[in-house]
C-alpha cells in the first residue's frame, strides 16, 4: 500500500510539472522604487530589476518602451501568475517615467515618482486662443403655395 501512495505521489508530481511553463524573463518588482526618472539608464534598469527587459517598442518621437515581463502557468491556465513594468526611455537612454504595470504594489509615493513630472503645456499654441468662427445667420424664407398671395404684390390692386 505504501508503494501505490508514493507511485500515485509521483505521478500527480509528474503531472504538475509536465502542465508548467514560464515566458518572459523572472524580474525583481520591489526594485521599481529604486529607479529614478531623468537619471537611470536602461543598463542600470536591468541590473537593478535582475533581467532584461522581455520587449523594446520604438516610438516616432526617438523614445522607446522597455517591457519587462514574467509569467508561470500551472495546469494548462488554470493557475498562473503575471507581472508586467512597462517604462519609458528618452533618446538619451534615461528613464521618463514608468507607463504601466501589471500586478506589481507599489506605494503612492513610489508610483509618483516614477510617474515622472507632470507635461509640460504645449506652448506652440497660438495665444491667446483665437475667438471661435461665427455660426452663418440663418434665414428662412416662406414660399406660398399655388393660390397663396405672395404678399408682394402693391396693396390696393
Amino acid at each position: 500500500m505504501r508503494g501505490y501512495i508514493k507511485l500515485l505521489a509521483t505521478a500527480a508530481i509528474a503531472v504538475l510539472l509536465a502542465g508548467c511553463s514560464a515566458t518572459g524573463h523572472n524580474f525583481d518588482p520591489g526594485k521599481l522604487s529604486t529607479l529614478t526618472p531623468g537619471q537611470t539608464t536602461l543598463e542600470e534598469a536591468s541590473r537593478a530589476l535582475t533581467a532584461p527587459p522581455d520587449k523594446f517598442y520604438k516610438q516616432t518621437d526617438g523614445t522607446f518602451l522597455a517591457l519587462w515581463s514574467f509569467k508561470i502557468t500551472f495546469i494548462a491556465d488554470g493557475l498562473y501568475s503575471r507581472k508586467e513594468a512597462l517604462l519609458q526611455f528618452g533618446p538619451d537612454g534615461r528613464l521618463m517615467r514608468l507607463v504601466d504595470s501589471t500586478n506589481i504594489l507599489l506605494e503612492p509615493w513610489e508610483r509618483q515618482k516614477l510617474l515622472g513630472p507632470a507635461p509640460a503645456p504645449d506652448l506652440r499654441q497660438d495665444w491667446p486662443a483665437p475667438a471661435p468662427a461665427a455660426e452663418p445667420e440663418v434665414q428662412t424664407i416662406y414660399i406660398p403655395g399655388p393660390g397663396e398671395p405672395t404678399g408682394l404684390a402693391p396693396k390696393g390692386k
